[in-house]
C-alpha cells in the first residue's frame, strides 16, 4: 500500500512514529497462510521433527553412553533433573560463579545512586531538573557514577586499574589535545589499535617487568586477573569519546557555537541524541571517566555513544519506565533458567571440547554443532541483558543485543546487524560512514570484519572467519541486486526460490560461525558431516530449513501487518488528511522479501535477500546510528541546524 496525500502535502510534517519515506512506501500486506493447506504440512512437521531432535540431542548426552566417562570431567554437579552440569565454557563459568557478587555490586550502584539523588545531592538535583540546559560540564547525574565507577573497577582489577587509568587517561589527552584537525582520526585509531595489541601481547602487563621492585603489586591484581580481556569493550567506549569530541571541534569550525548548542538541547529521538554533539564543556573527564567505567556496560556492554550517554544523563529516555524494567527483569530470569535446563540436559560445549567424533552418526554431531552456537547465542544472550537490566534501573537506555533468536534468522546482513546490534552500530558510525559508506561496500566490508576478528582475538583462525563471513556478503549482495527485480519478485513462485537461497546461507553461517568460534574439533566434525555418512542427512537437513524458511517468511510477513494495521490506526486517530491508496502494482508475492523494509526482518539469504534488503549501513541504520561528521557540519552551514543529510540516506 502506498500512501498519497493532496497537494500541498510536502509541507505537512510527518506523524509521530513515522516518517514521510514510510507513509509512502508501506505496501498492502500478503494474505495470511497460517490456515493454509501448505502450512498444515509444515506444522505436521514441525511437531514431529523438533521433538525428535530434542530428544536425539538428550540422547546423545546420556549417562549411559559411553562416550559418557570420556568428557565427564568437564561436567560439574548439578541441580536439576538429577544431572551433572556442563560448566566447561569459562566465560559462562565465570559470569555464573560471581553472578551474586556481580547482582549485588549492581544493585549496591542503583540504589546509592537513587538514595544520592533524593538526599545528599537533593539541592542539586532539584535545579538541574528545572533546567537541565543550564549546566555545563560535570553532570550531577554522574558524580555517584563518577565516584562508584572508581572503587568499583578497584575491586574488580585492582592494582591493574594503574593501567586502566593510564591508559584511558592517554586517550583523553590526545582527544583533547587534537581533536579537530584533519589527522586527528589516523592518531586516536593508532593509539586504541596500539593499545589493544599491546594488551594482548603482554597479557594485561605485570609491574616485575616494569621493575623488580614493583613485583609485589602483581599479587594483587583483584577478583579479574586479566582486566585487558573485558577492556577491549572499553576501547570501543575510548574511541567513541575521542570521535564524537573530534567531530564537535569540527562542527565548531563550520558553524557558529550556539547553532550547534541549540542541537543538543531536549533531543526528540535517539537518532538526535547519538548525532548531535553535546555541549563543549561535556566533553569533561568526569563525564569521561563515568561513561568509560559506568559500572551496568563496563565489562559486556550493550555499546552506547559518548553523546547518546550524556544526553540521557541530561534528558531521561522516555522509553524507561519501572513496568518496562520489571517485565525485563522477569524475561531475563526465565532466559537464565532456560540456559540451565540446556546444560543440564544437553552437554555440547562438554563433547565440543573432547572433540571426539567417530562414534556418533552425522544427524548427531550436526545437532551438537546447533546446539553449540545455540549455547553461544544463549550466553550472550543472557549477559548482555543482565548488563542491559541494570542501566535500565538507572534510568539508561541501550540498544537491545540479540534482538532476534539465532534460529530465526536467514540473512546474513540482518543477522550481523541483530546479534550484536549495539556493536554492529558503532561499527557503522565510526568505521564504515567514515570510510566511504555504501560508495566503497565491497571494500568496507572486509575491512570491518578484519577489524572485528582482531578486536575480539589476534588469531589467524579468527581472521579467516572474518574473511569467510566478507566473501559470503558478495553473492548474498549480487542476488539482492538480480532477485530484486520485478519480474522476479511478482513469480508465485519466488518465495520458494528465497526458501531455497536461504537454507544454503544458513548452512554456509553454520559452517562460518563454528570455524571461528568452535572448538579444536570443528574439522572432524564437518569432515563427517560432509563425508559419505551424510549423504542422506545433508538432503533431508535442506529440505527441513525449506520448512521452516516458510514458516520464518510468514512470521515476518505477520510482524509487518500489526505495523501496517498501528499505522493505519495512527492515521486515524490523528484526523491526518493523509490518504491510503493500494498501490496496483504490489502482488502478494511480493512480499516476501519487501517485509525485511517494514516488518524488520532480514532478506532470506543469498536469493531470499533479493526482496529488499539494504546495504549494512541503509536499514537499522537509518534509524539511530550516526551520520559522518561532514554530513553534520554540512547541515548545520547549509540549514541552520533543521536538516539532516546522511551518507546512507535513500
Amino acid at each position: 500500500m502506498a500512501v498519497t496525500t493532496p497537494s500541498p502535502s510536502s509541507a505537512r510534517p510527518p506523524l509521530p512514529g513515522t516518517t514521510r519515506r514510510s507513509q509512502r512506501k508501506m505496501r498492502t500486506p500478503s494474505p495470511s497462510l497460517w490456515r493454509t493447506k501448505e502450512f498444515m504440512v509444515y506444522y505436521v512437521a514441525y511437531i514431529t521433527i523438533v521433538p525428535f531432535m530434542m530428544y536425539t540431542m538428550y540422547q546423545a548426552s546420556s549417562p549411559s553412553r559411553k562416550e559418557y566417562g570420556k568428557y565427564e570431567h568437564y561436567l560439574t554437579d548439578g541441580w536439576m533433573l538429577g544431572r551433572k552440569v556442563d560448566m566447561s565454557d569459562g566465560q559462562w563459568r565465570t559470569f555464573r560463579s560471581h553472578l551474586p557478587a556481580f547482582a549485588l555490586a549492581m544493585f549496591g550502584y542503583v540504589a546509592t545512586n537513587w538514595v544520592f539523588r533524593l538526599t545528599v545531592l537533593r539541592g542539586f538535583f532539584s535545579g538541574f531538573l528545572r533546567s537541565p540546559a543550564s549546566t555545563r560540564g560535570a553532570l550531577p547525574t554522574l558524580w555517584v557514577a563518577f565516584a562508584y565507577a572508581s572503587i568499583f573497577v578497584a575491586v574488580l582489577s585492582g592494582t591493574s586499574i594503574v593501567f586502566v587509568l593510564v591508559i584511558t587517561g592517554a586517550n583523553y589527552f590526545i582527544a583533547k589535545r587534537f581533536g579537530g584537525r584533519r589527522w586527528a582520526p589516523l592518531v586516536i585509531w593508532a593509539y586504541n589499535m596500539g593499545m589493544l595489541f599491546s594488551n594482548e601481547c603482554y597479557k594485561g602487563y605485570d609491574f616485575g617487568r616494569i621493575h623488580e621492585s614493583l613485583a609485589w603489586l602483581d599479587g594483587h591484581r583483584g577478583i579479574l586477573r586479566r582486566w585487558d580481556i573485558t577492556f577491549n569493550i572499553t576501547m570501543l567506549r575510548m574511541v567513541s569519546f575521542a570521535m564524537d569530541f573530534h567531530w564537535r571541534v569540527r562542527q565548531e569550525q563550520m558553524a557558529s557555537r550556539q547553532k550547534i548548542d541549540a542541537m543538543a538541547v531536549d533531543p526528540k529521538t535517539d537518532k538526535d541524541r547519538i548525532e548531535h554533539s553535546c555541549f563543549r564543556e561535556d566533553y569533561c573527564f568526569v563525564n569521561y571517566w563515568a561513561y568509560i567505567l559506568y559500572p551496568p556496560l563496563y565489562m559486556t556492554g550493550p555499546i552506547i555513544t559518548f553523546n547518546n550517554f550524556i544526553s540521557q544523563m541530561r534528558y531521561p529516555s522516555p522509553s524507561i519506565r519501572r513496568r518496562t524494567t520489571i517485565l525485563y527483569g522477569i524475561r531475563l530470569v526465565l532466559a537464565g533458567l532456560f540456559m540451565e535446563l540446556i546444560l543440564h540436559t544437553v552437554y555440547c560445549v562438554a563433547i565440543s571440547k573432547w572433540a571426539h567424533w567417530d562414534s556418533f552418526s552425522a544427524f548427531e554431531i550436526s545437532l551438537m554443532g546447533y546446539m553449540r552456537l545455540t549455547f553461544i547465542w544463549l550466553k550472550l544472550f543472557v549477559i548482555w541483558r543482565f548488563a542491559r537490566f541494570w542501566a535500565m534501573a538507572d534510568g539508561l537506555d541501550t540498544v537491545e543485543n540479540m534482538r532476534r533468536c539465532m534460529s530465526n534468522n536467514y540473512s546474513l546482513q540482518q543477522f550481523w546487524r541483530d546479534w550484536h546490534c549495539s556493536y554492529n552500530r558503532w561499527l557503522v558510525r565510526y568505521v564504515y560512514i567514515p570510510l566511504g559508506g555504501r560508495r566503497t561496500s565491497v571494500w568496507n566490508t572486509f575491512v570491518i570484519f578484519t577489524f572485528v576478528a582482531l578486536w575480539h582475538d589476534l588469531t589467524m583462525r579468527l581472521l579467516q572467519w572474518a574473511w569467510l563471513i566478507a566473501l559470503l556478503f558478495l553473492p548474498e549482495g549480487l542476488a539482492t541486486w538480480y532477485f530484486g527485480k520485478p519480474r522476479w519478485s511478482r513469480k508465485p513462485y519466488f518465495r520458494f526460490l528465497c526458501s531455497m537461497g536461504g537454507a544454503l546461507n544458513i548452512i554456509a553461517m553454520m559452517i562460518a560461525n563454528l570455524v571461528g568460534f568452535g572448538d579444536a574439533g570443528v574439522e572432524k566434525m564437518l569432515e563427517k558431516i560432509f563425508s559419505r555418512h551424510g549423504a542422506f542427512f545433508l538432503p533431508a537437513t535442506y529440505l527441513v530449513l525449506n520448512i521452516h524458511l516458510q514458516v520464518m517468511f510468514e512470521l515476518r510477513e505477520h510482524e509487518y501487518r500489526r505495523e501496517y494495521e498501528a499505522s493505519k490506526q495512527r492515521l486515524a486517530a490523528s484526523g491526518s488528511e493523509w490518504e491510503m491508496a493500494v498501490s496496483s502494482g504490489a502482488s502478494s508475492q511480493d512480499t516476501v522479501g519487501k517485509s525485511s523494509q517494514a516488518g524488520g526482518g532480514g532478506s532470506g539469504a543469498a536469493l531470499a535477500s533479493a526482496g529488499g534488503a539494504k546495504a549494512v549501513d541503509a536499514a537499522d541504520q537509518s534509524n539511530s546510528s550516526g551520520s559522518s561528521p561532514s554530513a553534520n557540519a554540512d547541515s548545520l552551514t547549509k540549514r541552520g541546524g533543521s536538516g539532516r543529510r546522511h551518507d546512507h540516506s535513500d
